[in-house]
């Protein structure tokens, strides 16, 4: 009995002690809570040229100041750098082009763009400050401008890169049911637990792992499996491009090819996913948590007595170029994926979504990316895109007079 009495109390103290612990560090914010999402003022595609541009709207986001009349007409650009344009000069964001578009198409001036967007944006980030925006503002339509190969990666994992390595940390969502649960920031977080995952975790290029490290191998251990059918390097095409050079390679008529990449398309964490031939359940994943945000953006909009659309243009260059991706190699595995590039929107069209996309083709005889290297869209790229979406926007009732 005395020792039962001994083992009770020594367990009673180890907890008593680890609470005080635990204690002690939330009040220290040791190891620091890591900051989730980022603005205009960290974004991750911001030009040299625009270094000194600190214009941003009430949101803290790249664009003009929120502002509007009663009689106006409100339209909400959401989405990530396509709409931020960090390459850009101020005057020329897509937010302008498309509100001159309108104003031209319509024959009045009470028409008004607003930006919610920033670089690295998935859906995720962009319904976070939807809610924001609604908060304050009105608007009679929300246009999603979405990037195919961008958004379902991003939206199902904890932080944004295309390594096995942590990017920048950022709000993240899951699925509880039909319900989506905000998963980052965390509502409570066990310090202890997280230093001693730093600890005692091994070191990367002899240098301790971040925390955000730490946040993104535990939030891996919970998605589903990275496993697949493997493909052939037999059964791919013998030429290669390199992914830098791939709008380039298009354009100078290279056709078919297997695509060089050093992204981690092992583990769903690439501009290639899901667009692989064979999908992984974390890859039917990514589809499954990328539709239901859009789906409660969609919701959020409608609330707020807004229409609601989708937003991506067919590309001469870019969605042509992955087009003729056969096949993807991850050089630094040499691991090689049957590739399907033939429609980027083809999950959004077998949707409940469907009905709220426009998908018009922007054509050009040349190339209308930024730079060789660089997806975005350039100057002449985002006036083509805005004239063509402003084509597809219905002119409402309440401008006809």
């Amino acid at each position: 009995m005395k020792l039962l009495k001994n083992l009770l109390l020594s367990a009673v103290t180890v907890i008593v002690l680890l609470i005080l612990i635990e204690l002690a560090l939330h009040l220290a914010n040791f190891p620091a809570t890591p900051k989730a999402g980022w603005r205009w003022d960290e974004s991750p595609y911001r030009a040299v040229i625009n270094k000194d541009d600190h214009q941003v709207n009430q949101l803290g986001l790249r664009g003009r100041t929120i502002h509007y009349a009663d009689d106006d007409y409100v339209i909400a650009l959401v989405g990530d750098s396509q709409v931020e344009a960090g390459t850009q000069a101020a005057d020329q964001l897509p937010e302008i082009k498309l509100e001159r578009a309108l104003r031209s198409m319509w024959g009045t001036e009470h028409v008004k763009v607003f930006s919610i967007a920033s670089a690295g944006w998935g859906q995720d980030q962009q319904l976070l400050a939807l809610q924001d925006y609604f908060q304050k503002f009105r608007a009679n339509a929300v246009v999603v401008w979405t990037t195919p190969v961008n958004d379902y990666w991003e939206n199902t994992f904890i932080d944004r890169s295309v390594t096995e390595e942590a990017g920048k940390l950022k709000p993240t969502f899951a699925i509880a049911g039909t319900q989506l649960k905000t998963m980052m920031p965390p509502r409570f977080e066990f310090k202890l637990r997280n230093l001693m995952a730093l600890a005692l975790s091994p070191k990367v290029k002899d240098q301790k792992i971040s925390i955000e490290q730490v946040y993104l191998n535990r939030w891996v251990r919970g998605l589903p499996s990275k496993q697949r059918a493997a493909s052939d390097p037999k059964n791919c095409p013998t030429t290669e491009v390199k992914e830098s050079e791939l709008i380039e390679a298009f354009v100078q008529g290279q056709r078919a090819y297997t695509l060089l990449v050093e992204e981690d398309v092992d583990n769903g964490r690439s501009h290639f996913t899901p667009f692989l031939q064979h999908l992984s359940p974390r890859e039917e994943y990514a589809v499954q948590i990328s539709h239901r945000l859009f789906e409660e953006l969609q919701n959020v909009s409608k609330s707020h007595g807004a229409n609601f659309h989708i937003y991506h243009p067919y590309r001469d260059d870019l969605d042509a170029a992955f087009r003729e991706i056969k096949c993807v190699k991850n050089t630094k595995h040499n691991t090689y994926f049957a590739y399907d590039g033939s429609d980027w929107l083809r999950f959004l069209k077998n949707s409940s979504l469907a009905p709220t996309l426009l998908s018009p083709q922007v054509n050009s005889d040349h190339a209308l990316n930024v730079s060789k290297g660089d997806w975005h869209f350039g100057d002449e790229g985002n006036t083509l895109a805005m004239q063509a979406l402003a084509q597809l926007l219905p002119k409402p009732s309440t401008l006809s007079k």
